[in-house]
């Protein structure tokens, strides 16, 4: 009787595990720590090819770079929190200017034929070119650093808002209008409803370009602080430099990881048919 109350209970326990481990979040999270694992064994994979064809440890490894960034964590993290800030406002500033101005654009077929073509003229020009240009106008202090991310990521936010308002069906916005919607009312329950996931999608990708941007914007000036300055200012101790540059890795996860929950809040509606059964 023991041996059969015992398997009774194994069993609603293995399930529970196996339910457990089913559940999209864990198998989230079990899916980034394999990556994890599998980019750190790369990484100390390619140290060792460095290693052997240069003689010399160019490239330090993993272990390496994460004791160099404990023995340095109150510093680093003093940068950390630096360009956290910087490459949020930015990213902040132009969603907060690029999704409305976006939607006017794709949605209002006059200012679409006006506004468009510039568009279309600026949006190639590589946003780099117009670091001298902030440089004069806002100087070299921070204001500078966090204009250069936002230009950039202002037209990427802009061409995905326009893209996203212009494909939305007129049938919807139709029956809306019938119903006695006003303009207001068809932005805010049509137009934005319909692009955020988009839009949110789109901010989550440019969370790279961010990060590039910040680096450049970061090491332009002669002084300051912030990862990209910190890890140029540790390019002779190779250890100290790949433990910033982890440093910023870690940065874009989190901020990856925050608006991927943004969107699973905002967005509840792409999911309700995801749920575990």
């Amino acid at each position: 009787m023991n041996g059969r109350q015992e398997a009774s209970e194994t069993q609603p326990r293995g399930s529970r595990l196996w339910r457990g481990l089913r559940h999209p979040f864990t198998r989230r999270v079990l899916t980034y720590l394999v990556s994890i694992i599998v980019l750190l064994a790369l990484w100390q994979l390619t140290s060792g090819v460095v290693h052997a064809i240069k003689g010399r440890a160019l490239l330090p490894g993993p272990f390496q770079a994460f004791s160099e960034l404990i023995r340095s964590i109150a510093e680093i993290q003093h940068h950390f929190w630096v360009s956290a800030g910087r490459l949020v406002l930015a990213m902040l500033i132009a969603l907060g200017l690029g999704y409305p101005l976006g939607l006017l654009v794709g949605h209002e077929r006059r200012l679409d034929q006006f506004v468009s073509p510039m568009i279309y003229i600026t949006y190639p020009i590589p946003q780099v070119a117009f670091i001298l240009f902030l440089f004069l106008v806002f100087g070299i202090g921070n204001a500078v650093k966090v204009a250069i991310v936002a230009v950039a990521l202002f037209f990427q936010l802009l061409v995905s808002a326009r893209g996203a308002a212009k494909n939305i069906s007129q049938e919807y916005i139709t029956s809306v209008l019938s119903a006695g919607a006003t303009r207001r009312q068809v932005y805010w329950h049509v137009l934005l409803p319909a692009t955020l996931p988009d839009i949110l999608t789109s901010l989550r990708v440019s969370v790279g370009l961010g990060m590039a941007f910040l680096y450049i914007a970061e090491t332009s000036a002669a002084l300051g602080s912030g990862l990209g300055r910190f890890v140029k200012g540790s390019m002779y101790r190779p250890a100290l430099a790949s433990a910033g540059i982890v440093a910023m890795a870690a940065l874009g996860l989190l901020l990856y990881l925050l608006i991927d929950v943004l969107e699973r809040l905002a967005c509840r509606w792409k999911y309700t048919q995801q749920r575990p059964r």
